[in-house]
């Protein structure tokens, strides 16, 4: 059963033990009264009927088998598709006939160090982890695990093998510079087609991801007030689905976007006339037949334009995106307009991947809040006594007698004699006290 007791240094709190009750571990709290009402939750939970296991001594190879066929229909075909691959070809053959109970925090991070080794990138041992975090999370939740060993490796101030610092992150965002940009489009409506071309200004001017630009419809685009409205995305299957957050976005178009769409817009409509048809596609970009674009696609024709533009070759059709953002940041424009404008649904994400791009070394802000401070007026200052803020309202003040000063160091007879000839300097009686508000606010003067 589930234990409570005070730490031994008596400082920190009270210890909950509850690593008998199913599903328990121990915690610290503060106060003995949060102790017993955590203690009598988990005792509560661990009464809960367990889920029973259908084999408790079943393998990895074999639980895997069962776990695919479970969530097929509840995951995207790609991250299923990620799920089989990273267990054939990582997990399978080295703990394929080892029991999923008898796993433990010591194997995981030695597979991840091995593969880490052998040369794979961190992300694709990230996505390893991943998988088996995943799928041992459901063998948590039915019962024939007590704890998920692939969840939060690489803690206490050590680097897993899979982790991902903020410079490799960095590393990924490659932006094109103005000059880059201007000889990217014209190169791309010089060698490409009017739609292809238009695709690559979309993505340049809206920062739209690139399966977000293959799924744009006509009804999504508003020209009188330059918006486009962004609600679904094509996969490089084909596939079609909800955006990447599962929250539609409307975003701002630039002038020269808004002009191409509506330019292209009444040129289709103009060719559907001629033929004898009832009307254009619903797809802006679509291709032979009548489905829209795949981003891989797209892609390998961005590439060739790159290379016919005299571009570095390490340019991807992403960085599209990556330049939007870092030209909107050159701009001045707030981090919260920019998270909106690319579909973050935390000001973090932007933050994680653009933090470089921001400027932190520029006086002009202080140099402008100087501006604005040296234009404000002060208030009108309150009519109150003078004696009200610490300052001598009088001869008769009692702030002038010598036992309500504080005196800072100790007092010295030389300190009195200053006083005494600065006073006969000026004239006055060579007493502390004077009735000569002159010679007193002298005084103060000089002494100040």
């Amino acid at each position: 059963m589930a234990s409570i007791r005070r730490r031994k240094d008596r400082k920190s709190g009270w210890v909950v033990d509850c690593r008998d009750v199913p599903g328990g571990r121990r915690l610290t709290v503060t106060t003995r009264e949060q102790a017993e009402a955590l203690r009598a939750e988990m005792v509560k939970q661990g009464q809960q009927a367990m889920p029973s296991t259908h084999d408790r001594d079943i393998t990895l190879d074999a639980y895997a088998d069962r776990w695919l066929e479970q969530i097929t229909s509840s995951v995207e075909p790609r991250t299923l598709a990620s799920y089989c691959e990273n267990l054939r070809l990582h997990i399978r053959p080295i703990f394929g006939d080892v029991k999923v109970r008898g796993l433990h925090r010591g194997h995981i991070k030695a597979l991840l160090a091995k593969k880490r080794t052998e040369g794979l990138s961190k992300n694709s041992v990230r996505l390893i982890r991943a998988t088996l975090s995943v799928m041992l999370g459901d063998a948590l939740d039915d019962g024939i695990l007590q704890t998920n060993p692939a969840l939060g490796i690489g803690r206490r101030g050590r680097k897993s093998p899979d982790s991902i610092s903020h410079a490799d992150r960095q590393k990924k965002i490659k932006v094109m510079t103005y000059e880059q940009l201007a000889t990217f489009s014209a190169v791309s409506s010089a060698k490409c087609s009017r739609r292809n071309a238009l695709f690559f200004l979309l993505m340049a001017d809206a920062g739209l991801r690139p399966g977000e630009a293959c799924g744009i419809q006509w009804l999504d685009f508003d020209h009188v007030g330059r918006t486009l409205h962004v609600e679904r995305s094509v996969e490089d299957s084909g596939r079609v689905k909800t955006l990447k957050t599962d929250k539609s976005r409307s975003v701002d178009l630039s002038p020269r976007l808004v002009s191409a769409l509506l330019s292209l817009q009444a040129s289709l409509e103009a060719d559907a006339m001629l033929a004898g048809e009832d009307g254009i596609s619903t797809w802006v970009f679509i291709t032979r037949a009548g489905t829209p674009p795949r981003p891989h696609r797209i892609a390998k024709t961005f590439k060739k334009v790159l290379r016919a533009a005299g571009l570095p070759p390490d340019f991807t059709l992403y960085c599209l995106r990556h330049t939007y953002v870092s030209h909107l940041i050159a701009t001045g424009a707030p981090i919260t307009y920019i998270a909106a404008q690319v579909g973050h649904s935390k000001v973090t994400t932007t933050l994680t991947y653009y933090a470089h791009l921001f400027p932190n070394g520029d006086r002009r802000h202080v140099e402008q809040m100087e501006r604005v401070r040296s234009t404000a007026s002060p208030l009108a200052a309150p009519s109150v006594p003078r004696d009200d803020v610490g300052l001598p309202l009088n001869d008769d003040d009692e702030g002038l007698n010598e036992g309500s000063w504080h005196h800072f160091g100790p007092k010295s007879k030389s300190a009195t004699s200053a006083v005494s000839e600065v006073a006969d300097s000026l004239g006055g009686p060579s007493r502390t006290r004077t009735v000569d508000p002159l010679i007193k606010s002298q005084l103060l003067y000089q002494l100040s």
